[in-house]
């Protein structure tokens, strides 16, 4: 046999190879785009969930390394099916604990862009660490494509901040009271999609989600506002949970099955190292009905009989609201999700055990149906619970109020005044601030009403009107927390009463 190749037969082969290559026109594969960006969430420290978007039914391929070059690299596959919008996931593992990963998605030639995160520390690992958390984004545009509300900057300032990972913190979409009410409600399984595909339009939010993992809670606005367990209706808690489902890094893999709810709870707990736990509780899918009505809609139930009249409101509500909102048959949690908090905190060796809860559990008076206030006996058990079995350290981070707000968590504030807990609310990303959603109902006047409010409960900072964000800086060493609320640009928030105080509060020794 000759040694050398006749050149006819060299350019014979090139011209089929190359033709196999391109497809042979009708049955070439077109480049697959991922349009959406790419995510990662659920981290624990040997495991993690990759999500991406293709434009295509197609099997794609995921690719995790811990070098950003992907010379030695773990493959996992996942369909990305009309089913499922075209959205998939991997659930990836074993992986190797606090260590930086680099992921991306590929199908034949097409590949995806770089996302990174970090896995957690081993639970008996001392590490530091650094996340943060926000909530409420509305991504609705006006007809030519503006933003009602602003280009998501939070999550841009966030990213900068170097975290191990993001709580996107419940209403990360608005089916309902989009642009404050000034564009109708969504209607349909692909209109709720199309809600989520244009949150990851924002740059923001993309370059978040790759630069960082994700954990994700929903509340109300992805299915309709103030939703509970009781009075849902079960076309729209259907379609918002699996369009939710489709579009966040997590598994629909339920730990929770309780009758007495609408739906499998979110409840998961993830430690970081021996710093912290994250306990993520789901305040909607078991909750009760608000009682409201039968408050006929009193502005400050809660408020004390002394002081309700100087807000111009009659001594006491309405006869049955206070023992409606007290009555221990009402819950947020249901009863299996409400065991499992329990128990997550009692045997928590973490320094910090942070309760993640999409409504605030402090006393805030104003409106309390949605929150933990309107729910005042399983509200009072949970916060007794911690204070009689002398759990230390316990951090609630919240949203949904559309304010910033830092203080104390207790039973009641004259009643029963001693420090249970602390916790912090920030946002929101984009939506209404609080203090504009008062003026709207009231005007100015509420807003210095709603000052007074915050003082008398002792509130430590407070911002009304600021897009903003919260970060939580765990010292392992030190045995300290420092939370810092920031605006849009990054820069710490100042009371908005105060201006010399800044909204941060460092726990621990």
């Amino acid at each position: 046999m000759s040694a050398s190749l006749n050149p006819r037969v060299v350019v014979l082969v090139l011209a089929v190879l190359t033709a196999i290559t391109a497809g042979g026109g009708a049955a070439a594969d077109p480049s697959v785009i991922f349009a959406h960006g790419v995510s990662s969430g659920e981290v624990t420290p040997t495991s993690a969930v990759l999500w991406t978007r293709a434009d295509r039914e197609v099997v794609l391929t995921a690719e995790i390394s811990t070098d950003p070059v992907f010379a030695r690299k773990l493959t996992r596959t996942a369909r990305a099916s009309a089913a499922n919008d075209f959205t998939a996931k991997a659930l990836v593992l074993p992986l190797r604990p606090a260590t930086r990963h680099f992921f991306r998605w590929r199908q034949a030639g097409s590949v995806s862009e770089v996302g990174t995160f970090v896995t957690a520390p081993l639970p008996w690992y001392r590490a530091n660490v650094r996340f943060a958390w926000s909530g409420d984004s509305d991504p609705s545009r006006n007809s030519v494509g503006t933003p009602f509300f602003n280009n998501w900057e939070t999550l841009n300032a966030a990213r900068l901040d170097q975290l191990d990972f993001f709580l996107y913190l419940g209403d990360t979409i608005y089916s309902d009271f989009r642009a404050g009410g000034f564009l109708p409600d969504v209607t349909t399984l692909a209109e709720y999609r199309d809600l989520y595909k244009a949150g990851r339009d924002f740059p923001a939010l993309r370059s978040l989600a790759r630069s960082t993992s994700f954990y994700a809670m929903w509340d109300d606005h992805e299915v309709r506002s103030d939703w509970d367990a009781e009075t849902v209706d079960p076309y729209f808690l259907e379609i918002g949970r699996k369009a939710f489902l489709e579009y966040m890094p997590l598994l629909d893999q339920p730990l929770i099955h309780d009758a007495g709810c609408a739906a499998p709870p979110f409840f998961r707990v993830f430690p970081w190292g021996s710093a912290a736990d994250i306990i993520i509780v789901d305040t909607r899918a078991c909750r009760s009905a608000s009682v409201e009505t039968i408050c006929l809609g009193d502005l400050a139930p809660t408020m004390p009989s002394f002081l309700r009249p100087s807000f111009g409101l009659p001594p006491a509500p309405p006869l049955g609201c206070l023992a409606a909102i007290n009555d221990a048959s009402r819950t947020m949690l249901g009863q299996s999700q409400k065991t499992l908090l329990k128990a997550a905190l009692l045997l928590s060796h973490a320094k910090f055990k942070i309760v993640i809860t999409p409504e605030n559990i402090q006393q805030l008076w104003v409106l309390p149906y949605d929150t933990w206030e309107g729910y005042g006996a399983e509200r009072a058990e949970i916060l007794n619970f911690i204070r009689d079995e002398g759990i230390r350290n316990v951090l609630f981070l919240t949203t949904d109020g559309h304010q910033n707000i830092m203080k104390d968590v207790y039973v009641d504030r004259f009643t029963d005044p001693t420090p249970i807990a602390y916790e912090v609310m920030t946002g929101p990303i984009a939506t209404v601030t609080w203090q504009n959603l008062i003026i709207e109902a009231v005007g100015p006047s509420g807003v210095a009403a709603q000052q007074a409010i915050h003082n008398l409960l002792g509130a430590q900072c407070r911002h009304l009107d600021a897009y903003s964000y919260g970060v939580v800086d765990i010292d392992a060493a030190a045995g300290t927390a420092r939370v810092v609320l920031k605006d849009a640009a990054g820069n710490a928030l100042h009371d908005q009463v105060t201006s010399s105080i800044t909204c941060m509060k460092t726990l621990g020794p």
